[in-house]
């Protein structure tokens, strides 16, 4: 089976051990204990074929059209709602962020020529000037970061973003497997229609292992990002991730900080910033 990204999760279990010890009388004796120990578990996003894409444009289509249909208003009639309105910020408000996006353009790049020398190469006036825009840079990204999150969650319920969410649920339904200990590939979800498949993943919820709950939660990490970046090139999408991350850490000036801790939004817009950089091929596997 093609895969588009494999992972590794560690997991505690409890495992039979069999040790052999020699008695008084030099006679061999096997003494078979349970032991608790950490083991990784495999899995995998499978590669998605034509007849996948196919199928999940109709199931988008219809949760659309659902959308539409409960009352549900699309993303341009809510635009043009907005713009009628007069816009959802006022002057001073856009004038305020007008400034900020300037003032944050003009000392990035003051920021990145100091950044071009060490820290033993810039003088010390140029040091402390240096360690005051990376505070107000990060101050700054993070009213910009707050702004456009309140202005993406204006949007969050379309119809569109409804029937997006849905179909990203069903790939990953659909794309999730695990390897067993034997190097058998089963779907996570187990197989059959998305009825069957939905049952399986409430029946993990319901249950509340932490250990199911962290799986799925990477698989809609991941499948999200997938989503979001269009590629279905496997070596494509590691190097769209490892872009990701790597752009993150620069941007908060951490290092502790691991892109799988970011919000759902904050993944699709890295997605969305990454894949519009990387150009990455939107050709869809067949069968």
């Amino acid at each position: 089976m093609k895969k588009l990204y494999e992972f590794k999760l560690p997991k505690v279990e409890k495992v039979k051990e069999t040790t052999t010890e020699k008695n008084d009388q030099g006679q061999e004796v096997s003494t078979t204990t349970e032991v608790e120990k950490t083991v990784d578990k495999n899995f995998f996003i499978k590669r998605p074929t034509r007849r996948l894409f196919d199928e999940a444009e109709l199931y988008y289509g219809v949760k659309l059209s659902e959308g539409i249909k409960a009352g549900l208003l699309t993303r341009a009639l809510l635009a043009k709602r907005f713009s009628n309105d007069g816009g959802v910020l006022g002057e001073k408000e856009k004038e305020q962020f007008q400034e900020l996006y300037e003032d944050l353009f003009e000392k990035q790049v003051e920021h990145q020529a100091l950044s071009l020398k060490t820290k033993e190469e810039r003088s010390a006036e140029e040091n402390e000037k240096f360690e005051e825009l990376q505070d107000w840079l990060k101050e700054a990204r993070s009213k910009v970061q707050e702004f456009e999150m309140q202005q993406s969650s204006l949007y969050d319920q379309t119809a569109e973003n409804r029937a997006r969410n849905k179909t990203i649920l069903w790939w990953v339904l659909y794309l999730a497997y695990q390897i067993d200990g034997e190097g058998n590939e089963e779907p996570f979800f187990g197989s059959g229609d998305f009825d069957s498949r939905i049952l399986k993943y409430d029946e993990y919820e319901e249950e509340e292992e932490d250990f199911n709950l962290d799986v799925i939660n990477k698989f809609f990490y991941y499948i999200s990002f997938w989503y979001v970046s269009k590629t279905s090139d496997p070596e494509q999408f590691i190097e769209l991730i490892k872009y990701a991350e790597q752009a993150d850490l620069i941007e908060r000036g951490e290092t502790d900080v691991t892109f799988e801790e970011e919000t759902e939004e904050e993944v699709e817009e890295k997605a969305e910033e990454v894949s519009e950089k990387e150009e990455p091929d939107k050709d869809k596997e067949g069968e």
